[in-house]
């Protein structure tokens, strides 16, 4: 597909699968069919993205879920030919529940999926509550059965990991997709690689993952 002259450079490269990634899972496609929103607590990360988007909108403050404190951050802009874009990779509005494979290049899934762990994503360290021995853990959650099971699918792909599974929250319309020990940090060493775009919060745990494990 063409498209006419966009506010957004609209180039695959590293930062831009990555916010990709984060609009996917923490995006958000207007019914108007042009207004593109992030809504996020983390403010490094609409930050991140508007810096790389080059869109020089100003934050905003809401709030979720009935509640009255606006915690998070929302950064809202409208662009009809990056819209479009994102129309054309396979996002919609109202997509928590209908979202499933995109046109990603597989090049950049690494990038793209990192952005999709910052977004609805956690990367985590517990203890064996028998053996002590650490657990380490990569998951993403969504809504859409569909769209985890093409994420699975292309990790087996790009990082050639071996587990994973996917499963659903009891009492929850939320699935998991999740991986353990050795796959977690195949991926992390995948998606890390070098200065890349991503919340140094998550960044900072797995690197602690990824020193623990060249250490042993």
């Amino acid at each position: 597909m063409a498209y006419r002259k966009s506010k957004v450079n609209l180039i695959w490269n590293n930062n831009f699968a990555y916010i990709i990634g984060v609009i996917a899972t923490d995006g958000n496609l207007s019914s108007d069919l042009r207004h593109i929103v992030i809504t996020s607590k983390d403010y490094e990360m609409v930050r991140n993205c508007r810096k790389h988007l080059e869109i020089k909108n100003k934050f905003s403050r809401t709030a979720r879920g009935g509640s009255k404190d606006k915690k998070y951050y929302m950064f809202q802009f409208g662009d009809k030919n990056f819209f479009d874009f994102l129309l054309d990779l396979g996002l919609t509005p109202k997509k928590s529940k209908t979202i499933s494979e995109l046109k990603i290049p597989q090049k950049y899934f690494g990038d793209f999926f990192r952005g999709c762990i910052d977004g609805d994503g956690s990367i985590s360290i517990s203890s064996h509550p028998e053996s002590k021995h650490p657990q380490y853990k990569v998951r993403l959650c969504s809504a859409s059965k569909k769209f985890l099971d093409w994420i699975f699918k292309m990790c087996k792909i790009v990082f050639a990991v071996e587990g994973g599974s996917i499963y659903k929250l009891t009492n929850s319309s939320i699935y998991i997709l999740s991986f353990g020990k050795k796959d977690s940090i195949v991926i992390l060493n995948e998606i890390y690689k070098g200065n890349v775009l991503c919340l140094s919060r998550k960044r900072k745990v797995a690197e602690k993952i990824m020193g623990k494990w060249r250490n042993w």
